[in-house]
């Protein structure tokens, strides 16, 4: 099984001189085994994979698992040159929201009021298919979803097979209680400790469907300073994604999603840091790093 990344930033696109060596485009990663490719979200990450496929001089079959219908999620779908060659086979996969489907939404920013080709002009066998929290088969991978903690149904993905097993969470900030404050009111005490079970209950859940993977791609948008005013954005801090990696034992931590404003400096930082954390944890058999554009990981 192999893992690539294409695209490793949050929220907004970072190109330039000071992200070259991480990478500006969003989130996008192939995961691969044997002939079958699984792809993870169609951020702006995607319109290099895509090129990169059709460049192997092989028909085109893949599977796009989108965690949630954010722009930094979508937005490289319409770029993606499979869509546009006759005899290529797309499955999108991914949470509806509300009343709308994945495929309307999918094919609503590719109105003409948004962009100069409509999803009926695609070229490519293009199919849909809406996902809540199951367990399906893409060719022979065991993929299994959980919903996570974002402002608008979000997917994990848990895909096993050749005996590795990846995660990929996506956006993810983890769940705490944001309703009650300290005070000494002995029914809202009670109200404040039922919420606080419910929280540890969730929280729990997303350890159990990370448990023992071999890779863990994990958001890590922020530092522990920068969430105190970015919290219920929906997005995990580094030590967040350190703090799951190691209640579910997982073998490597890929930190992903990188704040758009984080130069390659300060991204070297960041991964210094966790290092530094996991080892004064002693972490010692977990590999920890920060994701970067055209990474390979071999399971």
């Amino acid at each position: 099984m192999k893992v690539t990344f294409w695209g490793v930033r949050g929220s907004i696109p970072s190109p330039g001189p000071a992200t070259v060596r991480y990478g500006g485009n969003t989130s996008c990663v192939a995961l691969e085994s044997g002939d079958t490719m699984c792809i993870f979200d169609c951020g702006t990450g995607i319109r290099e994979l895509g090129i990169d496929m059709v460049s192997r001089k092989k028909p085109v079959k893949c599977h796009i698992l989108i965690s949630h219908t954010h722009w930094d999620h979508i937005t490289g779908f319409p770029f993606f040159t499979p869509l546009y060659i006759p005899g290529s086979e797309v499955h999108v996969y991914g949470p509806m929201h509300h009343e709308k489907t994945l495929e309307q939404i999918v094919t609503h920013q590719m109105e003409y009021s948004y962009f100069p080709v409509s999803t009926y002009q695609l070229a490519a066998s293009l199919h849909f298919h809406d996902l809540k929290e199951e367990s399906f088969d893409i060719d022979g991978l065991s993929v299994t979803t959980c919903f996570l903690n974002h402002p608008v149904f979000m997917l994990g993905y848990r895909v096993t097979g050749e005996g590795k097993t990846v995660v990929y969470t996506g956006d993810n900030e983890p769940y705490y209680d944001f309703i009650y404050t300290e005070t000494g009111d002995s029914d809202v005490t009670q109200a404040r400790d039922d919420v606080q079970k419910l929280v540890e209950d969730c929280n729990s859940r997303v350890v159990k469907f990370v448990k023992d993977a071999d890779l863990l791609i994990a958001d890590a948008q922020y530092t522990p300073e920068e969430y105190e005013t970015h919290r219920g954005w929906g997005h995990s801090t580094v030590i967040h994604a350190l703090d799951l990696a190691e209640k579910a034992h997982v073998q490597q931590l890929a930190l992903f999603h990188h704040e758009p404003t984080r130069n390659d400096d300060s991204m070297d930082a960041v991964e210094k840091r966790v290092k530094a954390e996991a080892k004064k944890r002693h972490l010692n058999g977990m590999k920890v790093f920060a994701a970067k554009e055209k990474m390979v990981v071999e399971l």
